[in-house]
C-alpha cells in the first residue's frame, strides 16, 4: 500500500477558495430567509389588522333584515 498525502501542496489555494465561495453564498442565503421571514410577518400583521377592522365594522353597523329579526315581527325597517 502506497501512503500518499491528503492534501496535494499545487492545489492547497483551491480550499480557501471554496470555503471562501460557500460562506458568503451561505451568509447570503441567511439573509434572504431573514427578509422573506421579515415580509412574511409584515404581511400576516397586515391582515390581523385589516380582519380586527372588519370585524369592528360589522360590530357596530346593524344590518335592517338583522334588526327586524331582533325587534321582532312589527319592527319598522
Amino acid at each position: 500500500m502506497e501512503m500518499r498525502p491528503f492534501f496535494n501542496k499545487g492545489s492547497l489555494w483551491a480550499y480557501p477558495l471554496y470555503a471562501t465561495i460557500g460562506g458568503s453564498f451561505g451568509y447570503w442565503l441567511q439573509g434572504v430567509e431573514s427578509r422573506q421571514y421579515k415580509l412574511l410577518s409584515d404581511r400576516r400583521q397586515a391582515l390581523m389588522d385589516k380582519r380586527a377592522r372588519r370585524a369592528l365594522e360589522e360590530s357596530t353597523t346593524v344590518d335592517p333584515a338583522t334588526q327586524a329579526d331582533k325587534e321582532g315581527i312589527m319592527a319598522t325597517v
